[in-house]
């Protein structure tokens, strides 16, 4: 059985609350974008070297208002378009493993979010057959945060299955 889009939507809900702006590193086709924008951000931003450029409105689902949505086709290990302290969360779901330098990205990552914020990861783990590709262990994912100078780094594995969620603050 497979982590399911719901669990990990709500995992992020549960983890990052409500915040001003959040950035989604690997962002694919935007829905993920914009179900933070609906749910979690006032403005929500996706990065992604494979994606289209987006930009649109959504109507938040706790109050109505619009919120912004933008998707832009950026590499995770060059993000200098955005200026350090620009995001209140950072999330990265299913992409970690995709990223030629993770270790960059990371780094690229804390840079972009503001002092005391929330960056959270929910990716396969090592041993999962999928696409056959290279994932983390938990382990290297802890080592890959702290060595990127976040910290209150967490790292759980779910049970039963090759997937994680990891959460670290800056």
């Amino acid at each position: 059985m497979a982590v399911a889009v719901e669990q990990i939507r709500s995992k992020i809900i549960d983890t990052l609350g409500e915040v001003n702006a959040v950035l989604d590193v690997g962002c694919g086709n935007c829905d993920l974008v914009r179900f933070l924008a609906e749910r979690v951000a006032r403005e929500a931003v996706g990065i992604d070297v494979n994606t289209d450029a987006v930009r649109h409105r959504v109507r938040s689902q706790h109050n109505g208002e619009l919120r912004t949505v933008r998707c832009e086709p950026i590499d995770a290990q060059h993000m200098e378009v955005f200026p350090d302290n620009s995001f209140d969360a950072v999330i990265s779901v299913h992409a970690l493993h995709e990223i030629q330098n993770p270790d960059v990205a990371l780094c690229e990552m804390r840079r972009v979010l503001k002092h005391g914020s929330l960056l959270f990861i929910a990716d396969f783990t090592r041993g999962e057959l999928r696409w056959n590709e290279t994932y983390f262990t938990t382990r290297q994912v802890r080592t890959m945060l702290r060595n990127a100078q976040f910290r209150d780094v967490r790292v759980e594995k779910v049970r039963g299955e090759h997937f994680m969620f990891a959460s670290a603050t800056k």
